[in-house]
């Protein structure tokens, strides 16, 4: 500043006055931009933009039951998300029996990063008492067949958020929410994510996206702290190396998508977990996010548990989720 002081000394007071207060709010605007609350303003604008896109998009839900000789009802369904782009889901519907007829709470869980076909819970969960929904978002799973994603998840597109693959996938599984909403056999103020690893990032993400949600479970979730994760051994550090895409361009799209910026949102209960072996998806990283949650929060740190299933988990996980839908 005291060289722009310099530089206009010769000038009039008054013309300097306004010169200097231009050159300060110039300053301000550069310094807020690179600040936190900026970042997270301009997150929450990208996705009101996106939320307002998909909002316009028509869900063209069909619903299709399948054939299998199974102790629950199952359905294929497809619907339509962001940019039209087609996706499929997976729902399994209790036999309601002689029970009396009302609404299920309905849990929606999704897939891992790199299994083709697997499922965040299995469809027979809905066992327990409810509406099972897997979603296989764009060209996930089942869903290949209707999109193919150009390159990795992570960095396909990943010169900035609108485009990025994320963008879409976050999307769909809002659009999956939007189709819960719409079923009258759905108790709407009952409605949980549930997943693990990928899948665990994206209940986390949409959990702050969508007030909808009621109770997140996400287990070793990937995808938090991107930041730190570049830094250290794991998989999100993995594959920006080997796609030479570990630098600030990417990173900077990443943070729309990263559960470290957006957990301040989250208002429902969350529950997770962290092995302290895991090489793929670090405790630290998991332990970040967690650390911002202002909601209600639970975690379970698991100090020799690499990236995998976890029975103990797996048992802590139903009667929590249970209490938090009631």
């Amino acid at each position: 500043m005291a060289f722009f002081r310099s530089i206009l000394s010769a000038g009039s007071r008054r013309r300097n006055s306004f010169i200097l207060l231009a050159i300060t709010l110039a300053f301000a605007s550069n310094a807020n931009a690179a600040s936190p609350d900026s970042l997270a303003n301009r997150i929450q604008a990208f996705w009101d933009m996106t939320r307002q896109r998909l909002a316009a998009e028509p869900m063209e839900a069909v619903v299709t039951p399948t054939k299998e000789a199974l102790p629950y009802h199952t359905y294929k369904v497809k619907l339509r998300g962001l940019n039209g782009v087609y996706f499929y889901a997976m729902m399994s519907v209790p036999v309601q029996g002689e029970a009396p007829a009302k609404p299920w709470p309905a849990i929606i869980t999704t897939c891992g990063y790199g299994i083709t076909a697997g499922q965040g819970i299995m469809l027979s969960e809905c066992q327990r008492g409810y509406i099972i929904i897997q979603v296989y978002p764009r060209g996930q799973g089942i869903s290949g067949e209707l999109f193919k994603i150009e390159g990795d998840k992570l960095t396909s597109h990943g010169e900035q958020p609108d485009g990025a693959y994320y963008q879409g996938c976050y999307a769909d599984m809002i659009r999956a929410i939007d189709f819960a909403m719409s079923r009258p056999d759905i108790d709407h103020s009952r409605i949980a994510l549930m997943s693990t690893s990928q899948g665990g990032d994206i209940c986390l993400a949409v959990a702050a996206l969508d007030s909808r949600v009621k109770a997140v479970v996400a287990h070793v979730p990937f995808l938090c702290n991107m930041r730190l994760a570049a830094t250290m051994p794991s998989l999100v550090k993995t594959v920006l190396d080997k796609g030479g895409k570990n630098n600030e361009k990417y990173l900077s799209t990443l943070d729309y998508f990263d559960p470290y910026q957006l957990a301040p949102a989250i208002r429902c209960p969350v529950f997770m977990s962290a092995g302290g072996k895991d090489v793929l998806c670090p405790q630290p990283t998991i332990q970040s996010v967690y650390n911002r949650l202002t909601c209600k929060k639970k975690i379970k740190i698991y100090p020799d548990l690499p990236h995998t299933t976890c029975l103990d988990f797996y048992k802590r996980r139903w009667p929590w989720v249970e209490k938090q839908l009631k």
